[in-house]
């Protein structure tokens, strides 16, 4: 057994130029000596003044990296824990936080932006086994950040009003981020054949679709690291890429067993400038087959992955893909199997038509 330390080496400060120079490495420490180990730690980084941890160490860390520091002892437990800190960590991971209306949603979390950091930057449960039992929300805050190559082609906070209503609880629950023939122009230019394109918008295309729910103080991200799929859409020479989160769904939370939350983005290449556009982003939650769920349904999806526990995976998106593919598989195999139910049922009631019309004549002729 082995725990896993992380010493911070600092080079003292240089009399001309004042910089802190780090390096962060893990240091493996047999079992038996982790309790001294982790004693000298603390005290060798206590030497060190609270600003310069502050300024200097942990402004240095990403989220995942502070999370863990943090756990080194109750007095990095509270260097780390600061707002300040963790807001800024957001902002980078996430540019459309800033916006006023997520930052007063984030600021009514239990603990501001390191509670919406932790909600949002793990995976949801793959499986969610307990229904739904928060009571309804009026309103629900989508912040979307679309990049390629790690530089921003689309941001944007959506409000959506879901007051339960008739109209809402029946019909399909569709997020729309952009009007009919709305084009979000980028600088980014892409240059290559169609599948060159496709291969680079599906390697370094990533999307982020935060959804908050200011009543619960909860937030989930919605879409895959990167494209599930990529195609083009022949009909309108456009791309169409398909980020997604797919979940087992409890019999106790909905009749489907797989529920797909499914992100749709449309963009394209300008002819010429050889310009990236996004012409289409919308979200809709799916059943197995391929059905959009209505509001009253998709809130209960909704709301329950919220709640749902977390779980972290460095795979690229790897999992989330396969989720999909086994997704899309079972769709496909149940679909084949309502077609062969079908093409009996049309036998049957072909038979049952002859033999009547058989039964028919011969009453008729004898």
């Amino acid at each position: 057994m082995f725990d896993t330390l992380l010493l911070f080496y600092s080079i003292p400060y240089n009399s001309k130029i004042p910089s802190l120079k780090l390096k962060l490495l893990p240091v493996y420490i047999p079992q038996h000596l982790s309790i001294l180990s982790y004693i000298l730690f603390t005290m060798g980084i206590t030497s060190l003044h609270e600003h310069i941890i502050q300024t200097h160490i942990l402004t240095r860390l990403d989220g995942r990296s502070l999370a863990a520091a943090g756990c080194a002892s109750s007095h990095l437990q509270s260097l780390c824990s600061g707002e300040e800190l963790w807001s800024n960590i957001c902002s980078s991971s996430w540019p459309s936080t800033e916006h006023p209306l997520v930052r007063q949603a984030i600021l009514n979390f239990k603990s501001g932006h390191r509670s919406f950091f932790s909600d949002v930057f793990a995976s949801p449960s793959e499986c969610l086994c307990t229904a739904s039992t928060l009571p309804p929300t009026a309103n629900i805050i989508s912040s979307i950040d679309l990049r390629y190559r790690d530089q921003m082609v689309f941001s944007k906070v959506e409000s959506t009003n879901t007051t339960p209503s008739d109209w809402f609880l029946s019909c399909p629950f569709r997020i729309d981020l952009l009007e009919h023939k709305e084009l979000v122009q980028s600088e980014l230019e892409i240059s290559g054949d169609d599948q060159v394109i496709q291969s680079n918008l599906e390697k370094h295309m990533t999307l982020s679709w935060i959804m908050i729910d200011p009543t619960q103080n909860r937030a989930i991200n919605l879409s895959s690291t990167k494209p599930v799929s990529v195609h083009r859409n022949w009909l309108t020479d456009e791309i169409e890429l398909t980020f997604s989160v797919v979940t087992f769904v409890n019999s106790d939370v909905h009749d489907n067993e797989h529920v797909n939350c499914n992100i749709e983005v449309t963009c394209g290449v300008k002819e010429g400038s050889l310009e990236l556009y996004v012409s289409g982003m919308s979200l809709t939650i799916q059943d197995i087959n391929g059905k959009c769920l209505s509001g009253k349904d998709s809130m209960v999806i909704l709301q329950g992955l919220m709640v749902a526990e977390r779980r972290w995976r460095n795979d690229g998106g790897e999992w989330q893909k396969q989720m999909y593919d086994e997704y899309i598989q079972r769709r496909k195999e149940r679909k084949e199997k309502m077609e062969r139910r079908e093409r009996r049922l049309d036998l049957v009631r072909v038979g049952c038509a002859v033999a009547f019309l058989m039964a028919f004549w011969s009453l008729a002729l004898f």
